[in-house]
């Protein structure tokens, strides 16, 4: 008897020891041994109370484990969620920033007698450093913000169709324009005169433009609000940024650069590359350089 009762002891150690490493699986197994060799009454009520322990033990370690996955998952969440508010922040007070410099500089060169067009470049110098800033603080890479080749023809194939309509639509209008003779057109179709520098050196401003506004603004935006209509929104605020920097030149050169904008931004978040929207806006903004459309709008 006392041979078996070391044995029982044996096993009931072997048991706890199980429990202890969290082999729960182990602990079934030689409880259930144990209830079938289980002798008397008092053998079997501690067989059963062992057996209960065990199950609930790993109950409670399993519920433990449960807490301990959402925690880590609500505090990802929590970081996330951090980390967005500060990119915002960074965007939110670089833009405020800029644009206040912007038209404090615009008010300063007309009070100046200024030539207004000197200022595009005051612009695009004040827009970059707000940019570098956002990069910087929001640690986007530069793949992500569409400066890359991957997917470059996809978003070729994108802007086409539209790019096309759009340059159709242009010539019929100026057609239509000299046909009637509407004042402030010249009455060629395309200005010889205005094939020159200026069409070439257009290419370098396209690219930082749409850098600036498409690459940095649209996509930083749409990565720091909710993901529903994030792309909407995140389209629609960089357009009208796009088109508030061409304010200074007139009201009609906003209005186009903010429709184009749309489109433009449409474009670019079908596939995040530069290529197929700088192609674009090239196409389309030196067509309607060409037809004589940008002297009118600046009349506007």
């Amino acid at each position: 008897g006392l041979i078996m009762y070391k044995g029982l002891l044996q096993r009931i150690d072997a048991m706890a020891s199980a429990v202890f490493r969290g082999d729960y699986a182990l602990a079934k197994d030689i409880g259930e041994s144990l209830d079938c060799e289980a002798g008397s009454k008092d053998e079997t009520q501690l067989i059963e109370t062992l057996n209960i322990m065990s199950v609930k033990l790993e109950a409670r370690e399993f519920a433990l484990e449960g807490t301990i996955e959402e925690l880590q998952f609500r505090n990802a969440e929590l970081l996330e969620e951090k980390e967005r508010n500060r990119v915002f922040s960074t965007i939110f007070v670089s833009l405020f920033l800029s644009i206040s410099l912007y038209i404090f500089l615009v008010f300063l060169f007309r009070s100046l007698a200024w030539e207004i067009n000197a200022s595009v470049g005051f612009v695009e110098v004040i827009f970059l450093a707000a940019c570098f800033i956002i990069i910087r603080k929001s640690r986007l890479s530069i793949a992500s913000l569409g400066v890359t080749f991957k997917g470059a023809k996809k978003s070729i194939r994108h802007m086409a169709p539209g790019t096309f309509i759009a340059g159709v639509t242009l010539i019929a209008l100026k057609g239509l324009f000299i046909v009637a003779g509407v004042k402030g057109m010249d009455n060629e179709l395309f200005i010889l005169k205005y094939f020159d520098r200026l069409f070439i050196l257009y290419l370098p401003i396209v690219v930082l433009q749409e850098f600036l506004s498409r690459g940095v603004v649209q996509t930083a935006i749409e990565s720091v609000i909710d993901k529903q209509n994030a792309t909407f929104w995140a389209i629609l605020t960089a357009s009208a940024l796009f088109g508030l920097v061409h304010v200074q030149l007139s009201v009609g050169i906003t209005f186009a650069s903010f429709v184009c904008g749309l489109y433009w931004g449409y474009v670019y978040s079908k596939q995040k590359c530069l290529v197929g929207v700088s192609i674009s806006h090239f196409a389309i903004g030196n067509l309607a350089y060409v037809l004589g459309f940008w002297d009118c709008l600046c009349s506007i």
